[in-house]
């Protein structure tokens, strides 16, 4: 009887948990960078795709309007980051420029702009009513948790890397720079203790660097707008929930990760293999590739027409010299007139469909997460050219995993292009690497958007959720490393051996002391 009683009481208190079916989501990414808005939109839209009514403020809306999903859109105001950077200018940057670039994109004054626009004014008045979840990035400056803070609500916050030295903080996650690269850094497998050194140097540095120029004056921006009594950034992190991350064990190094970290990496992929998202005439010209396609793009944000003349005439004698045909992404007509027959240029191409293509054999790569990610899972081999911040890191690791070949920047030439693209496509030896790994990676008991959208669930009926939290994360640095507890045992220990110091002292003073030797006269 007893036992039934306790049953009916389980059953009661689930039932009294709120239905997640109804709740209400605010996805706050105001960066403009659209990669990034990739991953976070398709996010949000599985939420929506799963009934939940979703407020979406960014400067990328959706196309096409759908239901039960409303975008805010920011995009006069902060207009997208495509296509504004040249090759020199990302092929120049330190770790010192990388955070200055941070501080120019994402830092204080971007905050301040956000709070000062009026669809900000409208969330907080609750012109868009009530809300359940508050989703932010993790990239730049933290200050968008300050809204969940004021709506008082629970905090998920998405990493669109694998890993950030400043992510880990707030969920009290392992950021061991013994074992764990820094994601700008193209180590992969167990570190040489050069690369410890060096791997420890820059992971204390970007941890401070984002400290110093980001979040201190973030938090001033922060109290500015929404009051004086506002508790820091560092203090607001720690309410964080949940966190979802680009990353995979499939693909990523395995490392513990604690309950309140998911990964959701392929979450934006929705290829369309039939082919039916492309242009049907560059259908019909991929269709007859006799010996398959090459696909040539540096991303969203290098313009390909800004490499250097010299670059881009060797980089079209090594396509004249394949038998493929070679599609590039390349935003202007001044290279119409030299290119080869087998080569073909557009300023924009569906990136996703192309690699979907069944005649697809190569993607020639800047490697970025998000276009790598769906060659992955195509299983497309890559050539990667690597240019910035986590390219280098992202090609070395495929490199390692046996479905790409690389090229640097520094050193593009006809020959070193085409030794790259000869030696991934004269056997299916990468080819059929590429597609053990696409099974290993799509190998789960979830989709990425079902996962996502679970979680989402349980921290919201869960109010939180707050148990999934590592007692660690709350704990002073100097506990949680055991700094304390080996001052004891060192104290310990120095006071152990002073004080035998000082009884062998006093033993060897109850000795008769030695008879003097006498000197003999002569």
């Amino acid at each position: 009887m007893a036992v039934l009683l306790r049953t009916l009481a389980l059953l009661a208190a689930v039932a009294a948990v709120p239905e997640a079916a109804a709740f209400r989501v605010l996805g706050f990414f105001p960066f403009n960078a659209p990669s990034h808005n990739i991953m976070l939109k398709a996010t949000i839209e599985a939420l929506a795709d799963h009934g939940h009514e979703v407020v979406m403020l960014s400067p990328f809306p959706l196309k096409k309007p759908r239901a039960n999903y409303t975008d805010l859109d920011i995009s006069k105001e902060l207009p997208s980051l495509a296509n504004t950077f040249t090759f020199e200018e990302m092929t120049s940057l330190t770790p010192v420029g990388i955070m200055r670039l941070a501080v120019q994109l994402g830092g204080a004054h971007l905050c301040r702009a956000v709070f000062q626009m009026q669809h900000f004014r409208d969330i907080m008045s609750g012109k868009h009513g009530k809300f359940d979840v508050v989703f932010t990035e993790i990239c730049n400056s933290d200050c968008w948790t300050a809204v969940a803070h004021k709506l008082d609500v629970p905090l998920i916050s998405i990493s669109t890397q694998p890993d950030l030295v400043w992510q880990h903080e707030r969920v009290g996650s392992v950021d061991n720079p013994s074992y764990l690269p820094v994601n700008f850094e193209p180590y992969v497998g167990r570190l040489t203790f050069p690369q410890r050194l060096y791997n420890t140097a820059v992971y204390i540095y970007y941890k401070l660097a984002h400290k110093f120029y980001i979040q201190w004056p973030s938090d001033e921006v922060v109290r500015e707008f929404f009051g004086e009594d506002t508790p820091p950034i560092s203090e607001l992190l720690q309410r964080t929930s949940l966190t979802m991350i680009n990353a995979h064990v499939s693909i990523n190094p395995a490392r513990p990760l604690p309950p309140n970290v998911i990964n959701v990496a392929g979450i934006h992929l929705k290829p369309d293999p039939t082919g039916r998202g492309l242009d049907p005439e560059l259908r019909r010209w991929m269709d007859e590739a006799e010996h398959g396609v090459i696909y040539f793009s540096l991303g969203s944000l290098v313009l390909s027409s800004s490499l250097p003349r010299a670059t881009v005439l060797e980089l079209l004698q090594a396509f004249s010299a394949v038998p493929q045909r070679v599609l590039w992404k390349y935003e202007t007509d001044d290279i119409k007139d030299l290119l080869p027959p087998n080569v073909r240029t557009a300023k924009w191409l569906p990136q996703v469909n192309v690699l979907a293509h069944h005649k697809t054999v190569l993607f020639i790569t800047h490697g970025g997460l998000m276009g790598t990610t769906e060659a992955i899972v195509l299983g497309v081999p890559m050539v990667g050219i690597p240019l910035f911040v986590d390219q280098m890191s992202n090609i070395a690791l495929y490199k390692s995993l046996g479905i790409a070949e690389s090229v640097d920047h520094r050193a593009i030439s006809k020959d070193s292009v085409l030794a790259a693209i000869r030696k991934v496509t004269a056997t299916d030896e990468y080819r059929v690497r590429s597609r053990e790994l696409a099974a290993r990676y799509l190998d789960r008991p979830q989709t990425a958007a079902e996962s996502a959208v679970w979680w989402t669930e349980y921290v919201v009926r869960h109010r939180g959720a707050r148990h999934l939290r590592p007692v660690g994360a709350d704990m002073p640095l100097y506990q949680y490393l055991l700094l304390d507890v080996a001052a004891v045992v060192l104290a310990a220990a120095a006071a152990a051996l002073l004080l035998l110091r000082s009884l062998l002292r006093a033993l060897l003073g109850l000795l008769p002391p030695l008879p003097r030797r006498k000197e003999k006269r002569l």
